[in-house]
């Protein structure tokens, strides 16, 4: 056994890899732009485009500091990389033994330093500020800058030149942005793009307007924080990497880890997997075994027929007709009761056990139907196999009652194809409860990726997909395990 089980869970290793490759494929494959959609849920949310203007000049102010309980002339010298006797030259009123007040403003610097200068003005990039810094200098030849801490600084009161002209390609360089960013917002009529003439590479002077997208509605941005700005080769490796270590990418939509919406969505589909397989097995053997009893009368006819209607009747019908008998207006006039679609207490039986029972038996007693349809034929049909081998009729030939025989001798051995085919219906009502999650407003896995299919949201379908491809797995070892258990004769080496 213990080999057996090193066996499987060695195979599970390749056949996870398989669907998860298969997955990722086909899903980068499907049509839908998810950017156009997190452009729009993101406008719709607040996140918007500006009116800007080419700065070209400005002027130097003095660096200041609003002091906070706890600062001393000495942290703050600590602090800026400066001495004392620095910062208490540029505040008259203060001397190396002054107290600070919390709240009063001191002068740092009398001046800015150009490497804040430059950043402020996104001449270049933050990381490349020193390209910022030797801009300044080279166009503001006239202008005596000083030193603090070992940078450049302009002196308060001076007007510094900080550019000519520029462009939308510049611009969106220092702002980490595509310039078709800039060019979809500068439509033509826009102040920058009147005559529709505008490129990317058109100068713009300093005092002219321009639209700016702001960087959370910008389609490179929001490329760059899904990860899929990136070669398709690279995505895959990393969507590997991040699977094994089951660090699963958040949603494209709401940023909110896929793990948790997938864990929030999973209590409802148990909660209607297990009440419907309970009505599955329930309606699945007895009536199996009685069909198979009763071969060829009259009873075992119309089993038959039960199952043959329940096969072929879809289980969302058998829902909807079940809602029309039960609910007011319908074949009662008061009905039987009332089915709680929007109260979410009755979505969990540890909540509200009525309420639970009132939302989930139709939804339940459909998909069980279905379900038990074809364990009920399959029973039956092992069972009849089974009640002719040659120890069941040496049982009947000892004289022993009939529910001892089907009981002790036959339904056993008759169970091991049964439970081969309980694990494909469990499989199949897992992913088959969608229609009927959607028909009842139960907010589970099914009615979840049917959302997230809609909305592109590519990691949340990943992750559910990934972990129901587990758990069939998973089931069909704990099936292959119970085989030994039922039937002595089965054994693992």
């Amino acid at each position: 056994m213990q080999k057996y089980l090193i066996r499987r869970i060695i195979l599970v290793i390749p056949t996870l890899w398989l669907v998860i490759s298969i997955l990722f494929l086909v899903l980068n494959a499907l049509p839908g732009d998810y950017v156009t959609i997190k452009l729009a849920n993101l406008e719709a949310s607040g996140a918007t485009k500006i009116e800007a203007e080419i700065v070209g000049e400005v002027e130097v102010e003095r660096t200041l500091h609003r002091v906070v309980g706890g600062d001393t002339l000495d942290t703050l010298a600590l602090k800026y990389g400066v001495g004392v006797a620095d910062i208490v030259a540029n505040n008259r009123s203060l001397d190396a033994d002054s107290e600070l007040r919390p709240g009063s403003t001191i002068v740092i610097i009398d001046g800015q330093l150009l490497s804040s200068i430059s950043r402020t003005a996104r001449l270049a990039l933050p990381e490349n500020t020193e390209d910022g810094v030797a801009l300044l200098v080279e166009r503001n030849p006239d202008v005596e800058f000083g030193t603090f801490a070992g940078e450049l600084f302009a002196p308060a009161g001076v007007t510094l030149t900080l550019r000519e002209s520029t462009t939308l390609r510049e611009l969106a360089v220092v702002n980490r942005v595509g310039p078709d960013d800039y060019m979809n917002v500068n439509e033509e009529g826009t102040p920058a793009n009147e005559d529709g003439s505008l490129t990317i590479d058109t100068p713009l002077l300093p005092g002219q307007k321009f639209i700016s997208p702001t960087r959370e509605i910008t389609e490179a941005s929001i490329k760059n924080q899904l990860g899929i700005d990136k070669p398709l080769g690279t995505q895959y490796l990393e969507y590997l990497w991040d699977t094994i270590r089951f660090q699963f990418r958040p949603s494209f939509q709401t940023n909110e880890p896929s793990m948790d919406i997938f864990l929030r969505s999973l209590p409802r589909s148990l909660h209607l997997t297990v009440y419907a397989l309970i009505v599955a097995v329930v309606v699945a053997l007895p009536v199996g075994i009685l069909s198979a009893m009763r071969q060829d009368q009259w009873v075992d006819y119309a089993l038959r027929g039960f199952a043959i209607l329940a096969l072929a009747a879809p289980a969302f019908w058998i829902a909807t007709m079940m809602i029309f008998v039960v609910s007011p207006g319908g074949i009662f006039e008061g009905g039987l009761w009332s089915i709680p679609l929007t109260e979410e207490s009755a979505r969990s039986i540890f909540t509200s056990v009525d309420g639970f029972f009132a939302l989930y038996t139709i939804p339940a007693v459909a998909g069980g139907i279905a379900a038990g349809a074809g364990l009920m034929r399959i029973t039956r049909s092992e069972l009849l196999e089974v009640l002719r081998q040659d120890y069941v009729r040496t049982a009947w030939s000892k004289g022993l009652r009939e529910r001892s025989v089907i009981r002790r001798h036959a339904l056993r051995n008759a169970l091991v194809p049964v439970l081969s085919v309980f694990g494909l219906q469990l499989a199949a009502l897992v992913g088959g409860n969608i229609i009927l999650e959607i028909l009842f407003n139960i907010p589970g896995i099914g009615l979840m990726l049917i959302q997230r299919l809609y909305q592109a949201d590519i990691p949340v379908i990943q992750t559910a997909v990934f972990f129901l491809a587990l758990f069939v797995i998973i089931v069909n070892i704990v099936i292959d395990i119970s085989y030994a258990l039922i039937d002595p004769r089965i054994r693992y080496d």
